[in-house]
């Protein structure tokens, strides 16, 4: 008989198709497989063009039917039950899961620069941190926190408190909101402006370029200073970039220098330096003003802080609703980092609360038996529970960052804040599935429970018993879930089984 052309490409294509996929077979059963699949397609060709069904849909069917072939193929070689049934041993493992966490940490840590982050968090450009002082005035309450200060003020403040013989360098500064102009959109970013000698005083240099002069002044009033931050994130690391001209407020100003990557004094999201101009007065904050320093050897911030607030009310300078602090970059670091721990740890105090409390009529099921199975119960829902936390951790503050670098442009460590609240809910849904995952566990090996039934009548949760029962792939028990926790006649039970059963679980 001859077939029509479309039907020789099919059988041609077909024929094709179990040459390739004969290949995965082994080699014993490569001949018998081959030759079985060709008459099985030229049968089945044959009888859809004898009966007149060779259409596109059936065609598309026999393509499907071949490309199901290298499977098919695959499996003859191995045993596919016995490959099912590791996997199944494999997954539910309580070291899988313990491995796939580290894994997930590990790939959080590494892909989304937690350490480097963390370094500079914790670390300073400055030269001696522990001597360096931020001179602020610490607003107290509705008042404080509004009040404003001219900024020929500040310069006569900066002016009496150089006179202290406790601290040398002092150079005051004011920092606020700006915008740049960037060729896509506007960016708001923090500015700041400082008197020459800011840089100089605090033992900072420029990675690149120079610092303020005292000529720039007279010469280079427009002189600005880049953040590492928007030099890398918004002017992708242009080796050439100073001397190049941004549009900071509408106006032009040129680039002189990029600070260093861990620079984050006063205010992290700070991304341009300019230079106090005392010809242009403004106002600004009186939280967001005040003056770096150096303290003079065997001087404490103590001292410098009383020191100062004696000669500010000496020189008539009263401020009801402020007063003045002094703090080392030392001390404001690790009262930073003792901040974002004790949010995080209040996050996970609020975490643990909540899905204590909505879980509490089911908690972790019936524990095993013994005081070691129990230890042994109870330390891996800890390590897990642990592990989760920590990767709703790094996923919160990944998250937050990005997302806030893709559509903003914020400095990092300013959305720290937003990563707590993200990380809040994270954490419930974490350990919520660690207590639902852990109930479901064996109580003698910890593996995951299988072969779900479903036992009695769903219209009887409050009058009889209906619910799931699991049973460990190891053959170690069975574990009986009622559907309606609140059900008191109907509880949870663990039945541990006999050696009896061990010729069920042989395979596993």
């Amino acid at each position: 008989m001859r077939f029509p052309d479309r039907l020789s490409a099919t059988l041609w294509s077909c024929h094709a198709m179990v040459w390739m996929a004969s290949w995965l077979a082994s080699a014993a059963e490569r001949p018998t497989w081959r030759s079985t699949q060709q008459r099985r397609f030229w049968n089945w060709c044959q009888f859809l063009a004898e009966s007149g069904q060779f259409d596109p849909q059936n065609r598309l069917v026999i393509a499907r039917s071949c490309w199901q072939l290298f499977p098919e193929a695959f499996w003859t070689r191995f045993d596919r039950d016995r490959f099912y049934s590791g996997s199944r041993l494999l997954i539910g493992s309580p070291a899988t899961l313990l491995v796939t966490l580290m894994l997930a940490i590990a790939a959080l840590v590494l892909g989304c620069r937690v350490v480097a982050v963390a370094r500079i968090f914790v670390s300073s450009s400055v030269a001696h941190p522990d001597k360096v002082v931020v001179v602020t005035l610490d607003g107290r309450g509705i008042n404080g926190n509004f009040a404003r200060t001219r900024s020929e003020t500040l310069l006569d403040l900066a002016s009496v408190w150089s006179e202290s013989n406790l601290a040398s360098g002092l150079t005051p500064f004011s920092w606020g909101p700006g915008t740049i102009l960037l060729p896509n959109r506007d960016l708001a970013v923090a500015t700041a402006r400082v008197r020459v000698g800011f840089f100089s005083s605090i033992g900072t240099n420029p990675m690149m370029g120079r610092s303020f002069l005292s000529r720039d002044m007279q010469e280079c009033p427009e002189c600005v200073l880049l953040s590492y931050g928007i030099w890398e994130r918004e002017f992708h690391s242009d080796p050439y970039i100073v001397g190049k001209q941004i549009v900071l407020n509408g106006s032009p100003r040129k680039v002189i220098g990029v600070l260093p990557e861990g620079f984050r004094i006063i205010s992290p999201a700070i991304a341009v330096w300019e230079l106090i101009d005392p010809l242009i007065p403004f106002t600004n904050f009186q939280r967001r003003v005040g003056a770096v320093a150096v303290l003079s050897k065997g001087a404490t911030a103590a001292q410098l802080q009383r020191d100062l607030s004696d000669l500010t009310e000496s020189a008539g300078y009263v401020h009801p609703s402020s007063q003045i602090q002094v703090s080392t970059i030392t001390a404001i670091t690790r009262r930073n980092i003792t901040g974002l721990a004790g949010f995080f740890a209040l996050a996970t105090a609020c975490a643990i609360l909540v899905t204590v409390l909505r879980r509490s009529a089911r908690g972790l099921g019936p524990f095993p038996n013994g005081f070691s199975a129990r230890v042994l119960w109870l330390g891996y829902f800890v390590v897990k529970s642990a592990f989760l936390l920590v990767v709703a951790m790094l996923a919160a503050w990944s998250a937050v960052h990005w997302l806030t670098a893709w559509t903003v442009g914020l400095a990092s460590p300013v959305v720290d804040d937003y990563a707590i609240w993200l990380y809040l809910p994270l954490a419930v849904l974490a350990l919520a599935w660690s207590i639902r995952d852990q109930q479901r566990r064996c109580r003698c090996c910890l593996r995951r429970l299988g072969l779900p039934v479903d036992i009695g009548h769903a219209g009887s949760v409050l009058l009889n018993w209906s619910g799931t029962e699991m049973v460990c792939p190891r053959g170690h028990g069975v574990l009986y879930l009622p559907d309606s926790p609140e059900n008191s006649l109907d509880l949870e039970r663990w039945s541990k089984l006999d050696d009896s059963w061990e010729s069920l679980f042989r395979e596993s």
